[in-house]
């Protein structure tokens, strides 16, 4: 392969991104990115994806969304791509949309722990209690980590009163 072949620049450009990232570097992560685009690279679904990642990094969830939205269309069973979605939507106010891009992630996978939990979560904000608490009583069969995820997790006090919180979880720590 020729050494300026658009997929290994991508997929060298991702690497470095990722280090970024993992560095908590997100602003060179985005100077990596913008590098891409203006030597017109290849963006693949994972670039893209990384793409959003960093936005949401330096919370920027609004403009998050568009390469986040691109990188769904090329691989709309891409289950982390739908989970960052909701991410963002829920950042932005729109519990709405992001129990819309958890339902299709749980379309992908149906019995992802990571994909119930989120999807109960949204769920109990948009106060739609009945269904968080199914969702979230399955992530926690599945998992059993997600029981004291539930516990300490601020999203849920509008159900946490609930008697059918109480018997997913258990007893709550004051």
């Amino acid at each position: 392969m020729a050494k300026d072949d658009p997929i290994i620049r991508a997929k060298r450009i991702s690497l470095r991104v990722e280090g970024y990232l993992e560095l908590g570097m997100p602003e060179h992560a985005l100077e990596e990115i913008r590098r891409a685009g203006e030597e017109r690279v290849f963006f693949s679904p994972h670039l893209l994806y990384l793409e959003g990642e960093t936005l949401r990094q330096l919370k920027r969830y609004r403009d998050a969304l568009y390469p986040l939205g691109q990188a769904v269309l090329l691989e709309p069973r891409e289950v982390k791509v739908w989970l960052l979605i909701g991410k963002c939507q829920k950042r932005i106010g729109r519990c709405d949309l992001a129990i819309e891009s958890l339902e299709n992630a749980l379309y992908v996978q149906p019995n992802s722990p990571v994909v119930l939990y989120n999807l109960s979560i949204y769920l109990a904000l948009a106060n739609r209690v009945q269904e968080s608490l199914k969702y979230l009583s399955r992530a926690v069969r599945l998992d059993a980590k997600y029981r004291e995820m539930a516990a300490a997790e601020a999203d849920f006090a509008g159900i946490r009163g609930t008697e059918e919180f109480t018997k997913i979880v258990g007893k709550v720590k004051e």
